[in-house]
């Protein structure tokens, strides 16, 4: 080779090496970040609330949310997904990769010692207010102090509870003899026997033989009101455990489930020999317990299940399990009330704190008006997705409503996860009222039956049609049910809120057990439900609610339709 050919040569290098240099700098300015964190696997993210249009984008991209708290949800994304939020326009901030050789805890940390504690198991991520990230080499499940209130964190698609408003609030009813006469039933005495009874277990920690016998002694008890409890047993920690259901099964429409719940294991600093747990939890079990006594012989439209659950305090593994089971699905559950820690009181009037996400607030104001009306109790709702450190947290995941009802969500009681959590520390007149409420509202929600009022529609079903055009289309409800006998007509009513909010669609009873509804396009849900009125103007309980979701289109391929199918609302 020549040396003009070699001058040549460098020369070209040179040129290529600037040009090069310049892609390379013009990449590293327009890249997005996440790309600066490591190439495989997955990272959690935070997404602040308020954004336009964030959960539509969450649950269109089908994106992984892990937690919610007032502020902001966390989320597990891959790179390509965090990309796409980031051209969606989110601001997104990362927290860390996600490692699944890893054990990821929420945890509620209130103090210095409390931090000090939990961060010799790993990295400490604050979220929001208390409510942190801990990432741990090594299960820190029984490890953590008995005062932090933990949670493990378990992958898994939230959508119904996203970006949810809140359903308005529910005006003061008038008191119900019927189910006034439920609260009066509760008994103060059997509370305190049925605590008693659970304490002299001397533990319940979950993977002792006095745990087990407790199941046995909650399934016997169901078994002497003459109902029909079964066992819904797992394997955990090497353990063969056992929640305890029974059923009282509704009248009209059985595959519709309200949820009375509680967990009956308990803990201490002695778990092995000495956890009495009178308060945690042997008080929301004893209310479950009382209110298959009173509701066992008392008709309801939809199904009452009262569930003690176990292994709540290792993580709320029982409820976890049966939450994913095939029997709890949207269309069957209609809310859940769980019972934890409702007999102490740090002070005087003591309240009840009924802890609630956006989705399931409708079951909030009722329990909150029960309580007041038929405790007699002052109780505080509290919207708090963040708080998921009891069994209700293992519903919400499976997009079901449910409220947590506890003495105070910061808990104030000094005997708490101790062996001095005992009978004799408990507040009977507090206890009473917060049982009584949560018992009403649970019958109340289930639709109590009462004499002398028209049997409630049988068969309410809904179908949709979509009339579209190039420029609009319309949705056709077509609501129908079976006629109720003795009936002189029926309501319909329509709300933009489950179970909350209704109004009557027809100014007069309709004469035929049919309705036809139109409605525009919308970004909300609407949820039908129907009575039946007879000639004394008597109205029934409502039909099982059903709902037009948004985005559900069945396209026709006819637009015009008569008028006749555009009924008035006469």
């Amino acid at each position: 080779m020549n040396s003009d050919l070699i001058i040549l040569y460098f020369r070209n290098m040179r040129k290529n090496f600037a040009a090069w240099l310049f892609i390379i700098i013009f990449l590293l300015m327009f890249i997005p970040p996440v790309l600066a964190q490591p190439k495989n696997g997955l990272l959690l993210f935070q997404v602040l609330k308020g954004q336009p249009y964030l959960e539509r984008i969450l649950s269109g991209f089908k994106i992984t949310v892990l937690h919610e708290t007032n502020s902001l949800y966390l989320v597990l994304v891959d790179r390509v997904e965090a990309s796409r939020l980031r051209n969606q326009g989110l601001k997104i901030h990362f927290l860390t990769p996600y490692r699944k050789e890893k054990h990821y805890y929420l945890v509620r940390i209130t103090n210095i010692e409390e931090y000090r504690q939990v961060s010799a198991f790993g990295r400490i991520i604050r979220l929001e207010g208390r409510d942190c990230l801990l990432i741990s080499d090594e299960p820190a499940d029984e490890k953590l102090p008995l005062t932090v209130r933990w949670k493990p964190l378990f992958p898994g698609f939230r959508s119904v509870s996203l970006g949810q408003p809140l359903s308005p609030v529910l005006k003061s009813r008038e008191v119900d003899e019927a189910l006034e006469q439920i609260a009066s039933d509760i008994s103060r005495d059997n509370l305190r026997d049925l605590v008693t009874s659970l304490q002299n277990f001397a533990t319940r920690y979950v993977y002792t033989e006095n745990c087990q016998a407790a199941a046995d002694y909650i399934f016997n008890y169901f078994s002497s009101l003459s109902l029909q409890p079964r066992f819904h047993e797992f394997t955990y920690g090497g353990s063969r455990l056992k929640n305890v259901i029974v059923d009282i099964p509704g009248q009209t429409y059985p595959d519709q489930v309200v949820i009375l719940c509680a967990h009956y294991d308990s803990i201490s600093d002695a778990r092995w020999t000495q956890a009495p747990g009178a308060d945690d939890n042997g008080s929301g079990t004893a209310a479950i317990l009382e209110a298959a006594r009173v509701l066992s012989s008392r008709p309801h439209d939809f199904t009452v299940r009262l569930i003690a659950f176990t292994a709540e305090e290792i993580g709320l593994i029982g409820s976890r399990y049966y939450a994913s089971t095939s029997e709890v699905t949207k269309d069957k559950m209609v809310g859940v009330i769980n019972l934890d820690m409702i007999a102490y009181a740090d002070s005087l009037p003591e309240d009840l704190d009924i802890i609630t996400n956006n989705y399931s607030n409708w079951l909030a104001e009722r329990v909150v008006n029960a309580t007041m009306v038929y405790g007699p109790a002052p109780a505080r709702k509290i919207v708090a997705p963040a708080f998921v450190y009891s069994d209700h947290a293992s519903f919400w995941e499976a997009g079901i409503p449910a409220i947590c009802a506890i003495e105070d969500e910061d808990v104030n009681n000094p005997y708490y996860h101790h062996t001095t959590d005992t009978v004799d520390t408990l507040n009977f007149d507090f206890f009473l009222s917060a049982t009584r409420g949560v018992v009403v509202c649970g019958s109340d929600v289930a639709q109590l039956l009462r004499p002398g009022r028209p049997a409630t529609p049988r068969n309410f079903s809904l179908s949709l049609t979509t009339y579209a055009s190039i420029f609009n289309y319309i949705k056709k409800v077509k609501l129908s049910w079976s006629p109720v006998p003795g009936a002189a007509g029926y309501n319909v009513y329509r709300s933009r809120y489950s179970h909350a909010g209704y109004e009557k669609l027809n100014a007069r009873p309709l004469s035929q057990p049919e309705f036809v509804d139109v409605l525009l396009p919308t970004d909300w849900p609407f949820y039908y439900t129907v009575t039946a009125v007879d000639s004394l103007e008597r109205e029934s309980n409502m039909t099982r609610e059903l709902v037009v979701a948004p985005g559900v289109v069945y396209f026709n391929t006819s637009f015009s339709f008569s008028n006749a199918d555009v009924k008035k609302r006469n």
